[in-house]
């Protein structure tokens, strides 16, 4: 097929193309970005631009030269990253010389995916593996006849059952983290009064509390106020920050949750005087298994799941979830909500 004009042809032809591409012009020195490059990278115009994605240019026009008509050699492959995630691909247009064609590869997004699969995959491995394990090793002994007696059936049978509830625990924590991951997954929110959620929470976690003589005091808004919530997922999360606060508190030490307005929104703060949580691990404390370098030394139980559940309740309840911590001072962990009153008067 003939074209008149075969720059505006390959003009079209790149934005046509998903991806950051550009054609360059070596006789003209033009390079030619296609919309996805520009929202990306930026505006290029000239070869030597390209030194913005760390290319030595001199290098990048011997390749060029390299992928002469007359050479074998018809495509470049230049690393832009030590990782390897990000390549510059480079070729020369068929029977124009003159004409080349730039594909930037981001596969950055594609490893981290990947690796966080082969994280997940590693992690619940290894939450099986130790209640597994520890549920076969006694299921054997009380196999053999020469050690099954009563004494040892009574001993034996509760920490089976402490292993196969933990086993079961786990179960419900990643169902109901991959239904809240799953885009179409609707949480239905209606007006429910904030300080009856924060009470029925202290209520349920009152008996961890007492084992270690732990207060937790309710520093309640001035008034009754409701928020659009969900009774249910709310409890979850208040639950899951309370748990948390009691496991890492030190005995006689007090919990406090107190609230705050912040325009439409109510931040409900649960704070411990627990060991903290180090600068550096702050930012991952709500992915999926993962467990602070004092829970590990501390041997807390726990799915490692509470926190990352928490925050995907919360962002479908339309709000955020944040925490600050100071090591050997505690953790305060924060959420917001959107007060059901002015969420009304804005709808007016």
């Amino acid at each position: 097929m003939l074209v008149a004009n075969p720059i505006s042809f390959a003009c079209e032809m790149i934005e046509a193309i998903p991806e950051s591409t550009a054609l360059y012009l070596w006789n003209s020195d033009l390079l030619i970005p296609n919309r996805f490059w520009k929202e990306r990278i930026g505006e290029m115009s000239r070869l030597s631009d390209i030194s913005r994605l760390n290319v030595d240019v001199s290098a990048l026009a011997r390749t060029m030269m390299s992928l002469a008509p007359d050479s074998d050699i018809r495509f470049a492959d230049i690393p832009l990253d030590l990782q390897n995630y990000r390549h510059l691909q480079v070729s020369q247009v068929p029977e124009h010389p003159d004409l080349y064609f730039f594909l930037l590869r981001d596969e950055t997004e594609v490893r981290r995916v990947e690796q966080m699969r082969k994280d997940f995959i590693a992690n619940v491995s290894h939450e099986l593996r130790t209640p597994l394990t520890a549920v076969r090793g006694y299921v054997e002994t009380l196999m053999d006849p020469k050690f099954l007696t009563i004494e040892r059936v009574r001993e034996f049978l509760p920490v089976i059952f402490e292993h196969t509830e933990r086993l079961h625990n786990l179960m419900l924590d990643l169902l109901s983290l991959s239904r809240l991951e799953n885009p179409n997954t609707v949480i239905e929110l209606t007006p429910i009064s904030l300080l009856e959620e924060l009470e029925d929470a202290v209520e349920a976690t009152a008996p961890l509390a007492r084992m270690k003589n732990l207060t937790v005091e309710i520093r309640p808004p001035a008034e009754d106020l409701r928020v659009l919530a969900n009774s249910e997922h709310l409890e979850r999360v208040l639950v899951n920050l309370l748990d948390n606060a009691i496991k890492y508190s030190t005995p006689n030490a007090p919990i406090i949750i107190s609230t705050e307005i912040e325009g439409d929104c109510i931040w409900t703060h649960v704070s411990d005087q627990g060991p903290g949580i180090a600068p550096e691990e702050l930012p991952r404390v709500f992915e999926r298994f993962y467990r602070t370098k004092g829970a590990l030394s501390g041997r807390v139980q726990g799915s490692g799941l509470g926190l990352a559940i928490s925050k995907h309740i919360i962002q479908q309840l339309g709000g955020e979830i944040r925490v600050s911590s100071t090591l050997g001072q505690g953790s305060d962990f924060f959420f917001s909500l959107r007060l059901a009153t002015k969420a009304a008067k804005t709808l007016a």
